[in-house]
């Protein structure tokens, strides 16, 4: 602040990175440029841009400042992350194998999404290392009611880890469940 004049205030022309409105400015300003390239925002999710042609079909994910492209072919997903790079400043991190806790594995069998190491981690977090594995999560019929008292000590370290294995369902559906019967 200037001392000579301590009632005024600078306004920024630009959103800068960092602030509170960063990523609603930069979601708003790249979906704009996605609309004027033909994209279509999804009807299921904000974040996800479709454009169709007679011959292709081309994704774009958004989660805050990463994208995953994919469309029917490589070189004109090359072409996309081209006009992108002349736009924005962006990194090519080539073929996609981690995203937000999921590990992406592509083979020409197809496509598998793991949490091996999310698991790991979270069970190292909660001090569940030298747990045991079972093969069934949770028998069938279990019924909890609210009048067992087994109190948790840590309902918020409890609401993480339910938090934790609802993530986890995406890739292990069978947990599902299991999940819904604790949370």
């Amino acid at each position: 602040m200037d001392q000579t004049h301590p009632n005024l205030v600078c306004r920024l022309k630009k959103t800068l990175y960092g602030i509170k409105q960063a990523p609603k400015v930069w979601l708003d300003k790249i979906g704009r440029y996605f609309v004027r390239s033909g994209f279509q925002t999804s009807n299921v999710d904000f974040s996800i841009y479709v454009k169709k042609t007679n011959h292709e079909i081309v994704f774009i994910v958004i989660y805050v400042d990463d994208l995953i492209i994919t469309r029917d072919s490589d070189a004109n997903i090359s072409d996309l992350k081209k006009l992108l790079k002349q736009k924005f400043e962006t990194k090519d991190l080539e073929e996609l194998r981690y995203f937000l806790g999921i590990e992406v594995i592509q083979s020409l069998k197809g496509i598998w999404l793991l949490q091996k190491q999310y698991a790991l981690n979270k069970l190292f977090e909660y001090g569940m290392m030298g747990c045991k594995p079972i093969s069934i999560p949770l028998e069938q019929n279990v019924k909890l009611s609210a009048d067992e008292r087994d109190l948790v000590e840590d309902t918020t370290m409890y609401r993480h880890i339910v938090g934790s294995l609802i993530y986890m369902t995406i890739t292990r559906p069978y947990l599902s469940y299991a999940v819904r019967v604790v949370s």
